[in-house]
């Protein structure tokens, strides 16, 4: 079993990361700007004043790095934008430097990414190998993934993970969303047309121990379900499982542009990825029915 150092790890996604593998039986550590009480070894860093607890590299065969200001947290200001791109580039840079200059066991580094890599791309298939958009969140993803892959000059393993619209009832899009059809607001946005490539927490959490355990998994992967839908049918769906009913006029993009500015990008852009390439290494989603996941997520504990 792996020593597996998280940063970020107390966010959405590496809070189910974390459990999932210790389940599994890898010893976790995790690295924070805060240490809170946790459940897991957790150390502090300091990215932008170049500060990283060392210590925390003893015995560390693998290092997930999840770390990265909130694309959806705050207005795009240009000083925002600034904070988006520097949290996550200069963050890889931190850790690569010090494991140059540190004797160190770290066999694997997997960085999360996003498919905003693609910028906006309607109803066509993507694949591991298509260019990455010329957009802002297009070169804030080809520039992390660069960060990564830097660290296969220390020979060590590179993953990089292009993650969708992760669907959790503990944070994310998806509590938005539903609130906002219990609120009877619920309306497809923009065109309605643009492809969500949804995954489940619980799929991502799998995504991550598959390829820490498959070495012969390297390079980019997308990290979503099988089955992007697009806008107007997910919020049909959530009409449905909420018993809710959804607006028949969809909220336009202009009044998305003027109320969120260019953050709105998040929520018109598209895009529907191909995870062929997962599958191929024997991947096997829990989860490929958006409705099923839905139900799964909104309706535990409830009568369906």
């Amino acid at each position: 079993m792996a020593q597996i150092l998280i940063t970020g790890g107390t966010g959405l996604v590496g809070t189910h990361l974390a459990e999932l593998l210790t389940q599994k039986g890898h010893k976790v550590v995790l690295v924070s700007r805060t240490t809170s009480k946790s459940k897991y070894p957790i150390y502090k860093w300091n990215p932008d004043e170049g500060l990283f607890p060392v210590e925390a590299l003893e015995a560390t065969d693998v290092i997930i790095h999840l770390a990265g200001a909130g694309i959806a947290d705050h207005r795009w200001t240009k000083d925002y934008k600034e904070i988006i791109y520097r949290s996550r580039i200069d963050s890889a840079n931190l850790i690569f430097e010090t494991l140059k200059a540190t004797k160190n066991s770290v066999r694997t580094f997997i960085s999360a990414s996003a498919v905003g890599y693609y910028g906006n791309t309607g109803n066509v298939w993507l694949d591991e190998q298509q260019p990455p958009s010329n957009d802002f969140m297009g070169k804030v993803c080809k520039d992390w993934e660069k960060s990564a892959t830097q660290f296969e000059s220390l020979n060590i393993r590179v993953i990089k993970m292009r993650t969708g619209v992760v669907l959790s009832q503990d944070g994310g899009a998806l509590p938005v969303l539903s609130k906002s059809v219990q609120l009877f607001a619920g309306a497809p946005i923009g065109n309605g047309l643009q492809y969500i490539p949804w995954i489940h927490i619980d799929d991502l959490c799998k995504m991550y121990l598959s390829v820490i355990e498959n070495e012969a998994m390297h390079g980019p992967f997308n990290a979503n379900a099988p089955s992007p839908i697009d806008n107007s049918f997910f919020m049909t769906l959530l009409g449905r499982i909420s018993k809710k009913p959804i607006w028949p006029i969809n909220i336009p993009a202009f009044i998305l542009k003027l109320i969120l500015g260019e953050k709105s990008v998040v929520v018109i852009n598209g895009q529907r990825p191909s995870v062929e390439k997962i599958k191929s290494f024997g991947f096997k989603f829990s989860y490929t029915n958006p409705e099923v996941a839905l139900r799964n997520l909104l309706l535990k504990g409830k009568n369906p």
